[in-house]
This record gives structure tokens, C-alpha cells and sequence, in this order.
């Protein structure tokens, strides 16, 4: 029995993930003719959903203070685009950031101006503000990708503290747990002849 393999594929942004979007794509392995998919496969982004996960998953966290919206760039694959921003690092959490860098993210766009954001812990970089910023390597937006960024203009001691206690406690990237990478359905599997 011949077999006629079609892959699918599913970009959804989020936050990146997310979320930076988060994209995960589905192979369906289909006999020729009619018939169920023999076996999918998903491939899930890293788990985003503590503090811990994200110190996990980041390659730098750094507290940092935005100097200037950079440009905005239209995405063509999904709603919104992508935000660059120039920030100054203040206090550097997990890795070496540069002392000034220029960074990524998805947002929103919004009608009257301004940005909105694409998931909670996702906030857009509005110059003057200080964030804590996750950010994952990603050349084509300068200096990486912000995985995470959240306020920190209230209370400088609680956000370092915050960041430090999940750097500190950091978990390895993981996938999603609400995400099933390989799903069998062997009652559709092909017979041969």
C-alpha cells in the first residue's frame, strides 16, 4: 500500500512565545486513498508558565531602562508585527548582555497609536519605562527576541528580586505539559496487503 505523506504546518503567535510567538506544526502520515491519519506528531514550544520556566528558557535577563522605540516591522505570517526598542542595561540577571541593546518583540498595533500586548507577562517596551526582559538569541531583530518583559518603574527591589530568586531557581526547558508531542492512533494504522 502505497502511503502519501502530508505535512501541515500551523504558525499561532502569542505572545512568541509567545506566546513569542509559539508555532508548532502537525505531520500526518495518510494511506493513499481515504482513510484516518495513521500517527501525528506535534512539536510544543518550551513551558512559559512560571517565572522559573522563563528564567529557564531565557538566554539573558537583564533590568533594563528603554531609550527609544528603534522601528516597527509588519509581520506578514500573523496579526501585529514586531516592536525593536534600544534599551540600557541597568543590572544584568542571568548572562552577559551588551550594555545597550536593540531587541524584538511581538505586539499588537493599536488604532489610535501605541502597542498592546500580546500575552500577560509580554508588556511593549514604552521608552522611559524600566522592564525586566527575558531574551532568547534571534539576529534578525539585533540583539535577540524578548521572551518575557515585565514592569519594573514601582519597585526596582521587588522586580531584581523577583528575577534573581527564579534565575536562581531556574528550571530546564521543558515542553508544555498541555501539549502532547506524539499522539499514536494505531486503530488507523495501514494494513499491508
Amino acid at each position: 500500500m502505497e502511503h502519501k505523506r502530508t505535512t501541515l504546518t500551523v504558525l499561532a503567535a502569542t505572545a512568541v512565545l509567545t506566546t513569542a510567538g509559539a508555532a508548532w506544526y502537525t505531520t500526518l502520515d495518510t494511506p493513499t486513498g481515504s482513510g484516518p491519519p495513521a500517527v501525528a506528531h506535534g512539536v510544543c514550544l518550551p513551558a512559559n508558565d512560571t517565572d522559573e520556566d522563563k528564567a529557564g528558557y531565557a538566554r539573558t535577563i537583564a533590568l533594563v531602562t528603554v531609550d527609544r522605540t528603534v522601528e516597527y516591522r509588519e509581520e506578514a505570517e500573523t496579526p501585529g508585527g514586531a516592536l525593536l526598542s534600544k534599551v540600557t542595561v541597568l543590572e544584568r540577571l542571568k548572562g552577559s548582555p551588551p550594555t545597550t541593546m536593540t531587541i524584538g518583540q511581538s505586539v499588537l498595533r493599536q488604532a489610535g497609536g501605541g502597542y498592546a500586548k500580546t500575552k500577560p507577562a509580554y508588556l511593549p517596551l514604552e521608552p522611559g519605562h524600566r522592564y525586566v526582559v527575558g531574551t532568547v538569541p534571534d539576529p534578525a531583530y539585533g540583539d535577540g527576541w524578548i521572551w518575557f518583559a515585565t514592569t519594573a518603574d514601582n519597585d526596582l527591589t521587588a522586580a531584581t528580586t523577583r528575577w534573581t530568586h527564579a534565575v536562581n531557581h531556574q528550571a530546564a526547558p521543558h515542553p508544555d505539559p498541555a501539549c502532547n508531542d506524539v499522539i499514536n492512533d494505531s486503530s488507523a494504522s495501514p494494513t499491508t496487503p
